[in-house]
């Protein structure tokens, strides 16, 4: 039986819940499998709230998510991370949209020292969601790993955000501040939407990417680290998927097993009811397909270098300055070692992204506003049922 995430919410019902945004619902605060999932016994329109009304679902979740943070024992902790300096953690006014810091998966909170110094982030998983559908293990697992991977680009040239220290409740290294977190600095600039010269910011990033080329690895999976203390990252599981819909996996020597284990898992979860629960048939067919042909997906032998790659990396990952120079690299939470192909690969930031999802609602057959080089992982996540709550979260941040 394959690992789940959670058990379908409806009383005697034996089924593990979907795994995808949307089969969790935060209005009756309840899991479905792929059968109850259906219109048939889940009556809630999420899709129907109009503004006022999901802002205060959001808020009804993330205000749960507060009220677990021990605000004192932040603050001393970020303190004594910061040669003692006073400090006070700083919520956003809103929890929707531009400035809110909520993100698919995470929410910030800002912590704001008494001299005038930088400003952090706290970043923390959105547990508390039954629509995001994070598991806590899960969510343990993706901070261990994105604060091996930060530490990791803090030896590189890549501008990303210094990670100071992070907190897992169940080993009881939270220093009581009562929830999963990472304390990391917070970059200057914007997430980059599209608009703009888009030559200049792929010259930018192609700069990043050669950067990593540098850093090569011998397994494919995630950057892993058991204790902030761990000043060596390694390789090990493969954090997640960037839909966050699969377990850790891995550490895998060669492509070719880091690719069958990848289907494999896939088929497992499809054949349990957890993944495409409304498309079975067709979705283990693709990945069995995908199994099969693994060796034609993989590097020619004996080649086994792997590159770290930031799963995420739609375009919004980017913060820039007014004139488009790229400031940061944020939203490391999944990022995976892996082949060169998939690691310098054309991927999402290559699609027109707000066109993509400005056509949510064209014909189910088409996907306008995709470049000729974007991925197909955009074509699925415009099936999700939850597409509208999607589409309200863009404006947010990252993940």
């Amino acid at each position: 039986m394959a690992p789940r995430f959670f058990d379908c919410s409806v009383p005697e019902c034996q089924r593990p819940s979907a795994r995808s945004v949307g089969a969790g619902c935060d209005m009756c605060s309840r899991h479905f499998c792929g059968v109850h999932l259906s219109r048939d016994f889940h009556k809630c329109k999420i899709g129907d709230l109009d503004d006022a009304a999901y802002n205060d679902l959001m808020l009804s979740e993330i205000s749960l998510l507060r009220a677990q943070i021990n605000e004192s024992a932040a603050c001393r902790l970020a303190s004594s991370l910061n040669g003692g300096k006073p400090c006070i953690l700083e919520y956003p006014s809103i929890t929707v949209g531009q400035g809110a810091l909520t993100g698919c998966a995470n929410y910030h909170a800002r912590i704001r020292f008494d001299d005038g110094s930088p400003s952090w982030l706290m970043r923390v998983p959105r547990v508390t969601g039954f629509a995001v559908g994070l598991p806590v293990s899960l969510a343990e697992y993706l901070i261990r790993s994105e604060y091996a991977t930060l530490k990791f680009l803090e030896t590189t040239a890549v501008p990303a955000p210094r990670a100071f220290s992070f907190g897992i409740p169940s080993r009881g290294t939270d220093h009581g501040v009562g929830v999963c977190f990472l304390l990391m600095e917070e970059l200057p600039g914007t997430p980059w939407d599209g608009r703009g010269d888009a030559s200049k910011v792929w010259k930018g990033l192609a700069a990043i990417l050669a950067e990593l080329e540098k850093r090569e690895f011998p397994q494919a999976g995630s950057l892993h680290v058991w204790s902030p203390d761990d000043d060596r990252p390694s390789v090990s599981a493969a954090a997640s998927d960037r839909f966050v819909c699969l377990g850790p996996w891995g550490p895998f020597d060669t492509s070719e097993e880091y690719y069958a284990a990848w289907a494999e898992q896939h088929l497992a979860l499809i054949a349990d009811g957890q993944l495409y629960p409304q498309f079975p048939v067709e979705a283990y067919l693709v990945y069995r397909f995908l199994k099969e042909n693994a060796a034609r997906l993989s590097e020619p032998e004996p080649e086994r270098i792997f590159f770290l790659k930031h799963v995420d990396d739609k375009g919004d990952h980017l913060l820039v300055d007014d004139d488009l120079n790229i400031t940061g690299v944020i939203d490391w939470q999944m990022a995976r070692v892996v082949p060169r192909r998939e690691a310098f690969a054309l991927s999402l930031v290559s699609a027109d992204m707000r066109a993509l999802w400005h056509s949510a609602t064209a014909d189910s057959h088409a996907v306008p506003g995709t470049s000729p080089w974007a991925s197909p992982c955009e074509t699925r996540a415009r099936s999700w049922p939850d597409i509208q709550r999607t589409r309200r979260l863009g404006g947010s941040f990252g993940a």
